[in-house]
């Protein structure tokens, strides 16, 4: 263990319900684990969505610095929004790692953190640490101007619709999974109509016209493990973008394996470009949807901040940082 593992004292928060319970049955093992190797650490189970932002922040307040999440991406997303929105700490100086254990895990495959819960225990021991970027999205809610921070990826049209769906059919079933995900995509799939927006990138119009799904993302993964973003660097100092256009469904259905596994790019209908700050606007009376880390947002208009270097994250062992030119 480095000394800095040692003599740090960590602050856990975990999602007792994520991958259907399995979280809270599975702490037992998770802090027999930490204890023998000496990490010293506080623990807290969030009792209700945004919970983990307040423990954040609480925490913050208490002195800790050092932050590991047991659960899913969504869990991920409020433990940032809890370091984002108190202003007492700078942000640099906070370090997170995950060990995943919910239905929603693209951020991992990122960062190359295992998806196996102990191998992930292993690499938050290991500690090593990279400085990334975190994006800010504002939008309006019933007309009031809110904003979120987000780790990972932000999507509209297609992609909100999908997570809209996902999340009714989980109020109703009161379920959550992969399957659940991949029915709400079906679903949307067949009824989803195109909708107008006006794209600004670094202040200069990128697309303007019918959108079928938009990604904007620091990480590379989106919906379950879909590589929307494939050439997205997290350390870069950039948003990477990925817009499709509206395509004929029976040629993007026999093609939905591209996209899975990164290579969108190859579809005539879509666009791929790279920016600070980014502004969407719709040109119609249909508007788009919006999610950030899998979580739904209000409506637009939206504008995209990138902050770069504001985040330490815990990654993989075979996670490569990216070189700036002069370091």
């Amino acid at each position: 263990m480095t000394c800095l593992m040692s003599l740090a004292k960590w602050m856990i928060i975990l999602n007792p319900v994520a991958g259907g319970g399995k979280t809270a049955l599975l702490w037992p093992h998770v802090s027999k684990y930490l204890h023998e190797r000496d990490l010293s650490f506080d623990c807290v189970f969030t009792r209700h969505k945004y919970h983990a932002v307040t423990i954040t922040i609480e925490a913050i307040r208490e002195g800790f610095r050092h932050f590991i999440v047991i659960g899913g991406d969504g869990t991920f997303h409020e433990v940032v929004n809890g370091i984002f929105y108190q202003q007492d700490v700078p942000t640099q100086d906070m370090t997170v790692g995950i060990i995943p254990i919910g239905t929603g895990n693209d951020l991992i495959s990122t960062y190359r953190i295992p998806s196996d819960y102990e191998l992930a225990m292993e690499t938050i021991i290991q500690e090593n640490s990279i400085l990334t970027d975190i994006g800010w999205v504002s939008f309006q809610d019933y007309g009031i101007e809110r904003s979120r921070f987000f780790a990972n990826a932000a999507g509209m049209g297609l992609d909100a619709a999908v997570i809209c769906r996902y999340e009714k059919v989980v109020e109703q079933t009161k379920r959550r999974g992969h399957s659940l995900y991949l029915k709400s995509l079906l679903h949307q799939f067949l009824l989803y109509q195109s909708k107008d927006l006006r794209v600004l990138v670094d202040g200069n119009v990128f697309y303007e016209g019918p959108v079928l799904t938009f990604s904007i993302g620091i990480g590379t993964y989106i919906g379950s493990g879909m590589k929307a973003l494939p050439l997205a660097i997290p350390d870069d100092g950039l948003f990477d973008i990925t817009l499709v256009r509206p395509m004929n469904k029976v040629a993007l259905a026999l093609r939905i394996k591209d996209f899975i596994a990164g290579n969108v790019y190859s579809y005539k209908e879509s666009m791929h470009g790279r920016g600070r700050t980014i502004e969407v606007l719709p040109n119609s009376k249909q508007t788009t949807g919006l999610e950030t880390d899998g979580e739904l947002m209000g409506a637009p208009p939206y504008m995209f901040k990138l902050i770069p270097s504001s985040l330490r994250i815990i990654a993989g062992k075979d996670f490569v940082p990216f070189v700036r030119n002069g370091t």
